[in-house]
């Protein structure tokens, strides 16, 4: 099969032919349909993030597919049926892991890093758990279900509770995350969503998707977000870029006792000290989100409530959809469909 892959003191993906894994144990074969191409993705090929990932290794983490095959112990799904996978594996024994928390296992595996992945024409899940039947969805629309969808219900779940009557919302970042966290957000709060990004065609498709208002990320985003919310600040900032630049945007953009949720790889950092942010604010990082989560993603996925928009690249076409992310020229998520 066609698979590619990443090797030691490489920047780019090398695209060749293997062989075909073999489900073993709990183990599932999916044939993949489509593999999103992440952010993070390019932050591996350009050298960040290379303390946790084993290589070489077959890269690509947000995966859909077909069940292909069954290792001899895989039980309660059938072949063919179409799947979302989990985006983390966990060792199934930790306390996160028996607290229904797999995403954060210190010992955890994820496809694309510390275990082959998606972008290939198969990829093995080591157990059942890690695949949720996607019924009568088209696999390749749903392939953003198991990590960008599923990291941006979440971000919306933990700052929810934050989100009382008359309270806003500002989403920095409304690429495939951010653009999945408005939808979550206006199906589970009644909070104003106000949505920030660099580039207007970003923002043009916020407003489709149901953001109340726009601001162009840049020297004034600061002073617009503060007159919209009439100087009072957002209760609640989820960022998707996590720079320097969008950091500092967050943080003066909190209200008195707010909460900032941090998903953006980008490296940045913020000062945080007692007079350095809103009094009795709260930050906290987000990792993807849980197997119930991703239930329920799926769910609303299926009743129409989440709906994601994908710009395809078949495998060979990997580098130009890398080409493409880091540009700014994909709408949503680029997926590419080996």
């Amino acid at each position: 099969m066609l698979a590619a892959r990443l090797h030691p003191g490489a920047s780019r993906l090398q695209l060749e032919n293997v062989t075909v894994p073999e489900p073993r144990g709990d183990a599932i074969l999916v044939r993949v349909a489509g593999c999103g191409v992440c952010r993070s993705d390019v932050h591996i090929l350009d050298g960040e993030f290379r303390d946790q990932v084993r290589l070489p290794v077959t890269m690509g983490h947000e995966i859909a597919g077909r069940v292909a095959a069954l290792g001899p112990h895989a039980s309660g799904i059938e072949l063919d049926e179409p799947v979302a996978v989990m985006v983390g594996w966990g060792c199934g024994y930790c306390f996160e892991c028996v607290s229904g928390r797999e995403q954060r296992c210190p010992n955890g595996d994820e496809a694309g890093s510390t275990r082959d992945g998606g972008f290939a024409e198969y990829v093995v899940v080591p157990h059942r758990r890690y695949v949720v039947g996607l019924e009568e969805l088209d696999p390749v629309e749903a392939t953003p279900l198991g990590c960008a969808a599923l990291s941006a219900y979440a971000a919306v779940k933990r700052v929810r509770p934050f989100l009382a009557g008359g309270s806003t919302l500002v989403i920095i970042g409304a690429g495939g995350l951010g653009q999945h966290a408005i939808q979550l957000a206006t199906a589970l709060t009644g909070a104003r969503v106000i949505a920030v990004d660099v580039r207007e065609s970003a923002l043009q498709r916020a407003a489709e998707l149901g953001a109340d208002q726009r601001v162009l990320a840049g020297g004034q985003a600061a002073r617009a977000i503060s007159e919209l919310t009439k100087g009072g600040g957002a209760q609640a900032v989820i960022d998707f870029v996590g720079s320097d630049d969008s950091l500092a945007l967050a943080v003066s953009a909190i209200a008195r006792g707010g909460v900032l949720a941090l998903l953006g790889l980008a490296g940045g950092a913020v000062r945080f000290g007692f007079l350095d942010v809103p009094p009795e604010a709260v930050l906290t990082t987000v990792v993807a989100g849980t197997i119930a989560d991703l239930h329920e993603v799926v769910r609303m996925a299926r009743s129409g409530q989440v709906r994601s928009k994908i710009t395809r690249y078949p495998l060979p076409a990997i580098e130009e959809a890398l080409t493409d992310l880091r540009a700014g020229r994909v709408e949503g998520r680029a997926v590419v469909t080996p």
